[in-house]
């Protein structure tokens, strides 16, 4: 497993990518990518080997992946996941939920940026943790 990005809510996209920006990061897509089923705007942005992902709810008034960090926070930004590539995501996931440490935040599906597949997964002292298998050529 190797650290693919930390993922962060924030109240106000544009300003917490300003903000990556003013530090040395550049942003990994120009556009800010709208994840409708998730009810979420993503940007990532990246300094050396390091990727940041900032989500924003797209419509407060209905539910969304993002949202669930800020709704106990006064702050402007919360982790909301942490994401490992995987070689293998069926294996990977089959694994960790045989040590009946975690459940299934979200079954395994399509990734937003590009054709790989991804899982959510909750572990009660971890948090809510991503795998990331990219595609096999």
């Amino acid at each position: 497993m190797k650290l693919n990005h930390l993922g962060f809510v924030a109240k106000d996209l544009k300003k917490t990518v300003d903000a990556y920006l003013l530090m040395g990061f550049e942003k990994v897509h120009d556009d800010v990518k709208h994840h409708v089923p998730k009810n979420m705007y993503v940007q990532r942005v990246r300094l050396g080997d390091a990727i940041v992902e900032i989500m924003q709810v797209a419509d407060l008034s209905k539910p969304s992946f993002a949202i669930e960090p800020l709704d106990s926070s006064a702050a402007p930004v919360a982790l909301q996941h942490i994401c490992y590539d995987v070689e293998d995501i069926d294996e990977t996931v089959a694994e960790l939920m045989a040590t009946g440490e975690y459940t299934i935040h979200e079954p395994i599906t399509s990734g937003v940026f590009q054709k790989n597949r991804i899982c959510f997964l909750r572990h009660k002292y971890i948090g809510l943790v991503e795998f990331f298998e990219w595609p096999k050529a």
